[in-house]
């Protein structure tokens, strides 16, 4: 049953913003309550569902996920292997909100969040996103006009309010403190030869979880992120220091200086005395 229906017109779409369709709140308590994406090929729209009250499941290709109160889903509508319904062992009526929305640009980054965090996501419903969905419910029955960066606005804010929910809850896990330490551990051995594996070795972790959960939460690689400390300590010490490059090189921990200066104007397009006399400190 629908409790109130909130259609938008775009006025003077740009074909590349992200463009709001509707927002909605449902109430369902019946099995026969079931949407499937292998049917719905034609709707190219995105999809974020929030419950409101009592437990809705949603199906993806890694199974079934109970959605519960103060939980959404994700997902592109069209998309065959997923399907969304009120569960036959429900105890409750199933009330949620919910928000369609299309563009390209919008599916790319649709698609990046499911491929980055899944499909889930938890929000806080009487703040944010969740309160000025509901928020909408004044407009039941009437179609507002909005114009293409107002739309684009409120479709770039469900985006980033899921995105910064499902970072906030990454953080506070046991991988965030292992990419702190991770850092911590770079930052007091910038003068070695450091390499991942003996990063990994010093975390007591094998290389292979470091990197995981390190590119998970930095988007880069140790071994990346090792040479970026190491540049950046460079530039410093080459712009505000009178040491040359041969002993930058030794201070660096590379026991080669040719192999410094190949690795510098790799990373900085320049060698180290030229980056001296004209170059400028990056944000690495």
């Amino acid at each position: 049953m629908h409790l109130w229906t909130v259609h938008f017109q775009t006025v003077g779409p740009l074909p590349s913003f992200p463009r709001v369709q509707a927002i909605c709140s449902e109430v369902q308590s019946s099995p026969k309550y079931y949407n499937a994406g292998r049917y719905r090929q034609k709707e190219r729209q995105c999809l974020f569902k929030y419950s409101l009250q009592g437990e809705g499941a949603f199906r993806d290709g890694a199974g079934v996920h109970r959605v519960p109160k103060g939980a959404g889903f994700l997902c592109e509508i069209r998309d065959p292997e997923t399907a969304y319904y009120y569960p036959e062992d429900g105890r409750e009526p199933w009330t949620f909100v919910y928000i369609t929305f299309w563009a390209e640009s919008a599916q790319a980054m649709v698609r990046e969040l499911l491929s980055r965090y899944g499909p889930l996501y938890e929000l806080p419903p009487h703040e944010g996103l969740i309160r000025r969905l509901v928020e909408y419910r004044r407009c039941d029955g009437k179609r507002p006009a909005v114009t293409p960066a107002e739309g684009a606005e409120l479709v770039m804010a469900t985006l980033v309010s899921l995105a910064a929910a499902r970072q906030s809850r990454l953080q506070e896990r046991v991988g965030h403190a292992l990419v702190r330490r991770a850092q911590d551990t770079v930052a007091n051995r910038l003068d070695r030869n450091l390499n991942a594996t003996e990063l990994a070795d010093l975390l007591s972790v094998s290389r292979e979880h470091l990197a995981r959960v390190f590119k998970e939460q930095t988007g880069t690689t140790p071994h990346a992120y090792i040479l970026r400390q190491k540049m950046l300590l460079a530039c410093h010490l080459l712009k505000e220091s009178s040491l040359s490059s041969k002993e930058v090189a030794a201070r660096l921990g590379y026991p080669q200086p040719a192999h410094f200066s190949r690795t510098f104007k790799r990373v900085l397009g320049m060698p180290p005395r030229r980056f001296r006399e004209v170059g400028t400190i990056p944000a690495l």
